[in-house]
């Protein structure tokens, strides 16, 4: 499926893949089917910001989660490792932005995992004079994204 929220994911999924090749998705995994360490991204908020008076932006927040496994202090080495790469490679795809990042929990049917969940604003759009153009049917059921 090819519309803005698939090309703003797919572009992080092809910053993101090069830090852990083989362990990082497109999309939230099937319940425990990882393991970790492993990074995702999962279902964007949209919103609209301003520049200015008049422009109007359309932003796609991603939550960009990261588990690690492993003992404590391997969990704490290895998420500021993750983190760090993350946030960089975020930094360098276009129109992308982090914006925070929150500690989580992951239960993965057994022993609990720390994450971290990065949010990454992507800017979609600028509405200017004109709107974007009327869009078209949808498929049902839709595409999936690669992954």
């Amino acid at each position: 499926m090819t519309n803005r929220l698939a090309n703003a994911r797919q572009d992080l999924y092809a910053a993101l893949e090069p830090i852990l090749p083989g362990r990082v998705a497109s999309t939230p995994p099937a319940g425990t089917a990882y393991v970790a360490p492993y990074i995702w991204l999962d279902q964007p908020d949209l919103t609209v910001g301003f520049v200015g008076q008049n422009t109007r932006l359309t932003v796609a927040t991603f939550p960009v989660w990261i588990a690690y496994d492993g003992a404590v202090r391997s969990q704490v080495a290895g998420l500021d490792d993750l983190l760090s790469k993350v946030w960089d490679a975020c930094l360098n795809t276009p129109s992308a932005m982090p914006q925070a990042t929150s500690t989580q929990t992951v239960d993965v049917g057994g022993a609990t995992l720390r994450g971290v969940v990065v949010t990454v604003d992507v800017t979609l759009g600028a509405v200017t004079l004109c709107l974007p153009a009327l869009p078209a049917q949808s498929p049902i059921p839709p595409v999936p994204t690669p992954a």
